[in-house]
């Protein structure tokens, strides 16, 4: 994929700035306002994956985690602690609307997204997983599998790998609040990105929480960790 100037952390001549943080404006152009009345009180995910949108913030640009550190005063939480999930998915649709904007908020949060994988690596319980996991997409998913099932990712989503060939890996998921079709697009595209696998990755809703992604697999070019 080619990575625009914009999201390489400089902003190249020409291009706006980042947008004032806004709720309002992700509020009319998302289902934010319903997404998050629909969401348990004791849904939950690690604060790694709060981290991981400041650490992104600060990669796209410094004018943008600026934007975003002065409308989220706190910006930084322990990683291994889990802190509700409804905050997060605000978090995560805002830093889509200050760096892409109010009208490109859903393309936003599956670039953002592509994060997460990285983030829950790189705490305690994912470095422990992965060091016993061989690098194919495959087996990554399945650790994911067993993480959700274990509760070390989020509190409340359940996400199992359905089927697996050569060239196409099913997976389902269900009560995932945070947007399958766009944040869980990118996480597994940011999984797929660690394995060194050129993937295509659809959603299938059956329901606004609920659906299956189909990861159609096109090459392997070797993973990076």
């Amino acid at each position: 994929m080619t990575v625009p100037a914009r999201e390489n952390g400089a902003h190249a001549e020409g291009l706006p700035l980042p947008e004032p943080a806004s709720l309002e404006a992700c509020e009319q152009a998302t289902d934010l306002t319903w997404r998050l009345s629909q969401i348990p009180p004791e849904a939950t995910c690690r604060g790694a994956f709060f981290n991981m949108l400041d650490d992104r913030a600060g990669a796209l640009s410094l004018e943008t985690q600026a934007e975003y550190r002065r409308f989220f005063r706190i910006h930084r939480y322990a990683s291994f602690r889990m802190f509700p999930l409804s905050d997060y998915l605000t978090r995560l649709v805002v830093l889509a609307q200050i760096h892409y904007g109010k009208d490109a908020i859903y393309s936003g949060v599956r670039r953002l997204q592509s994060g997460a994988f990285d983030a829950w690596a790189d705490t305690l319980l994912g470095k422990a997983a992965l060091a016993v996991v061989d690098p194919s997409l495959g087996s990554m998913l399945r650790m994911l599998e067993r993480a959700y099932a274990s509760r070390t990712v989020v509190s409340n989503a359940r996400f199992r790998v359905v089927s697996e060939t050569a060239t196409e890996i099913v997976t389902e998921i269900d009560e995932e609040y945070v947007y399958i079709e766009h944040a869980m697009v990118g996480a597994i595209e940011g999984v797929a990105r660690v394995c060194g696998v050129d993937v295509t990755v659809r959603a299938e809703l059956s329901g606004p929480f609920d659906g299956i992604l189909r990861i159609e697999i096109h090459g392997n070019r070797g993973p990076e960790r």
